[in-house]
């Protein structure tokens, strides 16, 4: 496993996952959700980097990328205040889809 590849992938898909709160013109912590949105991919990437091994297929970090993706989304979708927040169920699936899209990325790149 390259770490350094494997965390930059990590929090560039973060990173642009996070970004698209940049369309919300009322949110005022803009930059603040872009850097914890890079930060969960950081440590997504590294959960799936830490479970593949070296010969595993693509589609088998895909699904620890889901599963992963998903916890750490279903963290911050708890601790917005669940249902009651108005934007927190929209947290769901795109920390399950960019998960998805880190444990490809590393899966092909970088092991």
């Amino acid at each position: 496993m390259k770490l350094v590849l494997d965390l930059i992938i990590g929090a560039t898909v973060g990173a642009i996952e996070g970004g698209s709160v940049f369309f919300a013109r009322e949110e005022p912590y803009k930059v603040e959700i872009t850097l914890a949105a890079a930060l969960k991919g950081l440590l997504t990437g590294l959960l799936i980097g830490f479970s593949l091994g070296l010969r595993d297929p693509w589609w088998k970090g895909a699904a620890f990328g889901s599963l992963y993706g998903l916890a750490l989304a279903l963290v911050v979708f708890l601790a917005k205040g669940g249902f009651r927040s108005k934007d927190a169920p929209y947290v769901v699936p795109a920390g399950l889809v960019s998960g998805a899209v880190i444990g490809i990325l590393i899966a092909l790149l970088a092991l």
